[in-house]
């Protein structure tokens, strides 16, 4: 990994997943085909990333004709031409072992501005031993040789994942899974989570090595992460085990950055040689493994009714699955969530399931917050078991595991609100609209278009023709409430082709 050397002398910025062309497999046995490669950005000041503001165009659905994202009753506050770029460029494709041309023209949109001047290409692939092994001690990860060992199973364990890990015999699980706390500042039940870095790895690595022991020979260890984070367990990892896949999730993320933040790693190591992938072997699968093995085609949207159309069509609107998962999108209806700040989307556990085990087979989740791990395992036949920290989101994940045995299913739609949010914003509480937002956004795009500038509050208050408490009570903030007024708004359906407003060039040298 060139990254560590990398940060000695600069800052890192930005780690994009950028998909290739054609998915490659280095291994003789089947393994997950390579659609995508890694691109860093680092910078040689310490500020924010310096960029152009960069929109990429909407895709419509080959078969309704609509965008390819459902915007809903959000789309007078986006914008005509396309959404913001994020960390994960599916829209143009590269091979790493041939021609870059189309990344070096995103790069150089992309950094076309003051005080850049010239983009320099160094073709470094050619060469070898660039970096020097590296001789600092790095914590050991201890090699079990005993047999197989049984464990019980089925169970949903509260206490601190270190304590209950050292309980579970050596090479008894099949497939572990861990989506532990990133380190950001979240605000979990019990965690600190904002550790200093060296803490965090340090109590990282303490896992990440138990699981290595319980893990069977063969079977798969998954880590979620962000990339960085992701990086420094790569490290750790290969002094090991063997590496199986980088898999990039784009999950879809609120646009809070010119960038927007929409990638997670799920990084997956073998305990030795690894064993033929149940997913890619189709042997004794049943049709919603299959199912959850059959990404849905890029082009095409998660409209219920257009999928039903498809399907009544016999339209081909599934891809191969490969590397690069951009089909699963994380939870954003109240109506699905339960009061855990990071819930995953059991379309994800599913996939991992499918893809790494088979029935009967145990899956551990060291941070199994409000159970969707478990209860994805108990779904598929998968005997589990899942550790949780916090008294609270243990007790979630029990009731719904009790749910789940009476026949109710736990990931459906409910009429509680959630108390905890996965962000700042603060959540508005449930009432009655006289006027709609969308309405009240309208008026003020029209008010600030008749002034000809973004209106303040006493504008508004003075020319709308709705009562200035509406904007104050259905709103989270003044910047919502001009979020129309802010953009140009965009349409459900194609647009006429626009030329792209052309960005300033910077020259070009290729060095070999």
């Amino acid at each position: 990994m060139l990254l560590p050397y990398l940060e000695k002398h600069n800052k890192f910025q930005l780690w994009v997943a950028l998909k290739t062309k054609h998915g490659t497999n280095t291994n003789q046995l089947p393994a997950l085909p390579e659609q995508h490669a890694s691109l860093i950005i680092l910078s040689r000041y310490k500020e924010s990333l310096k960029h152009t503001k960069t929109r990429i165009k909407y895709t419509y659905c080959p078969t309704c004709r609509k965008t390819t994202k459902d915007y809903g009753g959000k789309k007078h506050t986006y914008h005509e031409y396309g959404t913001l770029i994020s960390d994960v460029w599916r829209d143009i494709e590269c091979n790493p072992y041939d021609n870059i041309d189309s990344a070096i023209v995103r790069l150089r949109d992309l950094f076309g501005l003051d005080p850049f001047i010239n983009l320099y290409l160094v073709d470094m692939r050619k060469c070898k031993d660039i970096i020097p092994a590296s001789h600092e001690a790095e914590p050991a990860i201890k090699h079990e040789t005993s047999g197989i060992q049984s464990v019980q199973c089925n169970r949903l364990i509260a206490g601190d994942c270190l304590d209950v890990l050292n309980t579970i015999p050596t090479n008894s699980i099949d497939f572990c899974f861990a989506d532990p706390p990133y380190n950001l500042k979240k605000k979990y039940d019990k965690w600190d989570d904002a550790l200093e870095s060296v803490e965090y790895f340090r109590w990282c690595d303490k896992w990440l090595s138990e699981l290595y022991r319980i893990l069977k020979p063969g079977r798969t260890l998954a880590v979620l992460n962000i990339p960085l984070w992701a990086a420094r367990h790569y490290q750790f990892l290969s002094l090991a085990m063997d590496y199986q896949a980088w898999i990039v999730w784009d999950a879809i993320s609120f646009p809070v950055r010119m960038i927007m933040p929409s990638h997670y790693v799920i990084l997956c190591f073998s305990k030795g040689s690894p064993r033929q992938l149940p997913g890619l072997d189709n042997n004794g699968m049943n049709e919603k493994e299959k199912e959850s093995l059959s990404p849905l085609g890029e082009l095409y949207c998660c409209r219920a009714g257009c999928i039903d159309l498809r399907r009544r069509l016999g339209n081909p609107d599934i891809s191969a699955i490969s590397d690069l998962w951009h089909d699963i999108h994380r939870l954003k209806h109240n109506s699905r969530r339960v009061d855990h700040p990071c819930q995953l989307p059991p379309s994800l556990m599913r996939r991992l399931f499918a893809l790494f085990t088979k029935p009967d087979e145990i899956v551990l989740d060291c941070f199994n917050g409000a159970g969707t791990s478990t209860l994805t395992a108990q779904q598929m036949s998968r005997r589990y078991l899942g550790i949780e920290l916090s008294a609270q989101y243990h007790e979630i994940a029990l009731r719904r595991h009790e749910l789940l045995s009476k026949g109710v299913d736990p990931f459906g739609k409910q009429n509680t609100i959630p108390s905890v949010k996965n962000s700042q914003v603060q959540r508005m509480s449930k009432q009655k609209y006289h006027v709609s937002k969308k309405t009240l956004q309208l008026e003020v795009k029209k008010i600030g278009k008749d002034l000809g500038h973004l209106p303040t509050k006493d504008e508004v208050k003075q020319y709308s023709k709705y009562l200035f408490s509406y904007f104050e009570e259905y709103f989270v903030s003044w910047g919502e409430v001009c979020a129309a007024a802010r953009t140009t708004g965009m349409s459900e359906n194609p647009l006429i082709e626009k030329k792209q407003v052309s960005i300033k060039q910077m020259n070009l040298f290729s060095m070999e």
